[in-house]
């Protein structure tokens, strides 16, 4: 069901998305959705969980691309991001809404939200642990998903061609660790 509910979201947006609607596209009865999930809510922040894990399981597979230097990882980090955000701007949205609205009603979402932090978190650390660097973690991290959250609602606005986004977004990325190194 929620492969069926993603490619609604992605179709017509957050709009689009009913229990009924959805029981309808996998050819179920009407009652069918509400064994799995307790209300349109419940559905959206199940959307927006599966969104997460799948930023995170991208995210993952940059990383591993992008090899065993952690300033390589960041920079694709952000423009895999930025990637993501440009192929699945309705799922992006929703998850920003709901993690903002408050994802402490359903804590498979909060659980969910909080892994690609935790992760560019991580490799943050490790880089400026790795660099001697006295530059604050948190605020390294923060500035880092700005970056790329900035470039990737530009392309999404059509303010920024999506390859050139991309690109920028590498390119900040590269600046802003230079900036870490150089205090």
């Amino acid at each position: 069901m929620i492969e069926a509910a993603l490619a609604a979201l992605e179709r017509g947006g957050v709009q689009a998305l009913s229990l009924r609607g959805l029981a309808r596209a996998v050819g179920v009865s009407q009652m069918a959705p509400y064994h799995h999930f307790a209300d349109r809510a419940d559905l959206l922040a199940s959307i927006a969980a599966e969104g997460f894990r799948r930023l995170q399981t991208s995210k993952d597979r940059a990383l591993a691309q992008a090899g065993s230097d952690p300033a390589e990882g960041l920079v694709a980090g952000a423009a895999n991001y930025v990637g993501f955000m440009i192929d699945n701007p309705n799922l992006h949205r929703l998850m920003h809404d709901l993690q903002t609205a408050g994802s402490s009603c359903h804590p498979e979402l909060a659980e969910a939200a909080a892994a690609p932090a935790a992760s560019l978190l991580a490799l943050v650390r490790g880089f400026l642990d790795a660099h001697d660097s006295a530059y604050d973690a948190q605020r390294a991290a923060a500035s880092i998903w700005a970056l790329a959250h900035g470039f990737g609602t530009l392309a999404l606005s059509g303010q920024l061609d999506p390859g050139e986004a991309r690109a920028m977004a590498r390119a900040g990325a590269s600046a802003l660790i230079r900036g870490w190194l150089a205090g």
